[in-house]
């Protein structure tokens, strides 16, 4: 039993540091990147109407860290003082610094490769900081964006030994052979995928269950081996009321060519009532979340306990009361009539068998994840509200660990 966010010991006392002077400042990385892609200059009014047309999807997802560090700039548990800070953020962030290329500033960026020089300044800095030393880099946490990981080797040795990574997922080979003490010692903290502009920016009420036109929808590559996508045609057929469609976006080239479609799939999501989501490069996908902001109850499919272990925001969210959770779809189809009582179990749940007593339960479910969405996972909406939750994971973190004392809420791992 806790109180979340207003949990007195986190909201009265909770404070961290941002490294963020001299080669952990992003800032102008930020402007460098925000050129490179054609978004607007930042501005106290970010205007991100054109970020679908200008960043493809895989890139874009990815994009936490152009939210992440103004909101940390400006968040109130902020604290200048490093005497009176519980965790230290590093400002530096390696997926940025990627985009950012070419750049002027750092002495100047002309191509990857001095991308490694920096980083050494980087590790310089924080190898000397006395906070740093003093616990070995234990209450340190780090943001990385990127699926790939090709810091600098000086800058992995020194993350490896005691800082939390944030970044998507837990079971990330790339991570976990390069951070493999990280790994071992589970620091990781999972934070959510950034939807599209169609879905989050563009926030639109969405109608009730009721009202929805479609019953279960889906859109993606169905050629795609991660989360078994090959059966959907056949889970298709066997669904009255599904509309799956097979969508790769690498097949149109430029994002501005693939815009069209993410608004118009933005439209559809919003018309349906349950949004398949399986597993992508991650056991979650950016899927679960542009369902949650449709106010589309997601049916995510995947190894069950590889799936609860990447959620992000474990300890604030209940998850079961705004997804349903279903086991690997290869699974299923072992079976024997596997793929038709698949089927069936989701016409109790949002298509023809479905009862009054679903039919409100539904309901409930997408009203809780809208909210859960706008309150948690909001990047262009809210991005305050993710670093709080961020924030209040990494103090729960911090205690489990035995790096800072255990409250009665948040008791220390055996």
């Amino acid at each position: 039993e806790h109180k979340g966010l207003e949990e007195p010991a986190f909201r009265d006392h909770f404070k961290f540091y941002l490294y963020d002077e001299g080669p952990n400042d992003m800032r102008a990385a930020e402007d460098c990147m925000r050129v490179n892609y054609h978004l607007p200059p930042k501005s106290s009014e970010d205007k991100f109407e054109e970020l679908d047309v200008y960043v493809r999807i895989n890139q874009r997802e990815y994009l936490t860290e152009l939210f992440l560090l103004p909101a940390l700039r400006e968040h109130p548990m902020r604290t200048m003082n490093k005497e009176e800070a519980t965790l230290f953020v590093i400002g530096y962030a390696h997926g940025m610094a990627r985009m950012a290329i070419p750049c002027a500033a750092y002495g100047g960026l002309k191509k990857e490769a001095d991308q490694e020089g920096w980083e050494n300044q980087v590790e310089e800095a924080l190898a000397g900081d006395e906070y740093f030393k003093r616990n070995g880099g234990k209450d340190f946490i780090f943001l990385h964006s990127r699926y790939k990981w090709d810091v600098s080797r000086r800058y992995n040795k020194l993350l490896d030994r005691g800082p939390a990574i944030t970044t998507f997922d837990r079971y990330s080979d790339p991570l976990r052979a390069a951070l493999p003490k990280t790994w071992a010692d589970d620091r990781v903290i999972v934070t959510p995928y950034v939807s599209s502009v169609a879905l989050d920016w563009w926030h639109k009420e969405v109608p009730p269950i009721e009202q929805k036109t479609t019953k279960f929808y889906f859109r993606g590559n169905m050629a795609r081996r991660a989360g078994d996508r090959w059966t959907l045609p056949e889970l298709m057929k066997l669904l009255p009321g599904a509309d799956f469609a097979d969508v790769d976006f690498w097949k149109h080239g430029k994002a501005k060519n693939f815009a069209p479609i993410v608004k118009a799939s933005a439209e559809a999501f919003r018309k349906a009532s349950v949004c398949l989501s399986p597993e992508g490069d991650t056991p979650t996908s950016l899927r679960l979340f542009e369902s949650l902001v449709a106010g589309c109850v997601p049916i995510v499919t995947g190894e069950p306990k590889k799936i609860a272990r990447d959620l992000p925001f474990p300890t604030l969210i209940n998850w079961d009361e705004i997804a349903f959770f279903v086991q690997p779809l290869k699974d299923v189809k072992k079976q024997t009539r596997g793929m038709d009582k698949l089927a069936d179990f989701l016409d109790q749940i949002g298509g023809g068998q479905q009862s009054d007593e679903q039919r409100e339960r539904l309901e409930r479910m997408r009203v809780k994840g809208i909210e859960v969405y706008d309150t948690y996972f909001s990047f262009f909406r809210n991005p305050k509200g993710v670093v709080d939750a961020y924030l209040f994971e990494s103090w729960i973190f911090l205690q489990q660990r035995g790096v800072i004392p255990a409250t009665e809420s948040f008791p220390k791992k055996a």
